[in-house]
């Protein structure tokens, strides 16, 4: 009995203690992560095995719905659509945010930098139905946007930019690029100012400056902002489904259909395959930033022997 208590006793000592409270603190959260997530896959991977005939749902487990999805030509022109889409809206987004962030982080005046932060925060407390919504209405027939390209003389009829793939781009970047602007602004604002500096001192031109130090040294932050916005495109419902109108079939829409007519089996073969898919991605995308890091400072340490 001693022995016991003096192990439960060392197990609680001042070595150990750090590592068992952090853990005690993480516990509720392993939980509830542990049952919602891990337990919602399994369910998933479940019904993955079961078999959908003539509008019912069999208890099985039978490869039919993997070979289905793998196999149909109509998939995998669902998958092309999918990535395609978020490909666009990633590439447009980092375009974007690059030098919104990089304006930022150079800003000297605070009420500048926070009013540019504001603005770019702002639209993240309406939500993405609110947003996808307002741009309904600017990119329809008789939306804000036609109204305007007519006055200014640059269209007769109108163009068509809603329940199109455009349509869903353009709103989707609107509603991701915040997520895109704040990992870059991080990286960028802490980057040491002195590293510049010594490049220009040494002869580097603005542009050189900035392809030799900035861009690699904010390499982290662009990696954090594509795997995010990639990750949530991927993932993204609302926007597709209203502005696409259902002409716009991407992999969330698909499962949301396949759900509702209790096609589970391949609802949940879609849903793994979008998982594994976006794991892939974030990890591809971890790597290439790792790899140009590594060959940044491989560069520096042979430049200075």
């Amino acid at each position: 009995m001693n022995r016991v208590t003096d192990r439960i006793v060392n197990l609680y000592s001042s070595k150990n203690r750090r590592w068992i409270t952090q853990l005690l603190l993480l516990l509720p959260a392993l939980i509830l992560m542990g049952i919602v997530y891990l337990g919602g896959l399994l369910i998933f991977g479940r019904y993955s095995f079961d078999i959908y005939e003539n509008g019912k749902l069999i208890r099985g487990w039978e490869w039919d719905a993997y070979r289905a999805f793998l196999s149909d030509p109509y998939y995998w022109k669902l998958i092309g659509t999918t990535f395609r889409v978020a490909f666009k809206v990633t590439l447009w987004s980092l375009l974007l945010a690059y030098p919104l962030a990089y304006c930022i982080a150079g800003l000297k005046k605070p009420g500048m930098k926070q009013l540019l932060l504001l603005l770019t925060f702002l639209p993240l407390l309406v939500s993405a139905v609110v947003r996808s919504y307002g741009w309904q209405l600017l990119l329809s027939k008789q939306g804000f946007m036609n109204w305007l390209f007519i006055r200014l003389g640059i269209t007769d009829e109108g163009f068509s930019m809603i329940y199109n793939e455009t349509g869903v781009v353009v709103a989707l970047v609107h509603i991701f690029l915040p997520f895109m602007v704040f990992p870059i602004l991080n990286v960028l604002s802490q980057s040491d100012a002195s590293l510049k500096a010594a490049a220009q001192d040494l002869g580097a031109g603005s542009w050189r400056t900035f392809l030799t130090i900035t861009l690699p040294l904010s390499a982290r932050g662009i990696a954090s902002g594509v795997q995010i916005v990639f990750t949530l495109c991927l993932t993204a419902f609302t926007t597709p489904q209203l502005i696409g109108g259902g002409r716009v079939m991407t992999l969330p829409v698909f499962i949301y259909q396949r759900t509702l007519d209790t096609n589970w089996p391949m609802a949940a073969v879609a849903s793994i395959f979008l998982l594994v898919s976006s794991i892939i991605v974030s990890l591809l995308v971890n790597k290439g930033a790792e790899m140009l890091m590594f060959r940044r400072s491989r560069k520096g340490e042979q430049a200075y022997g």
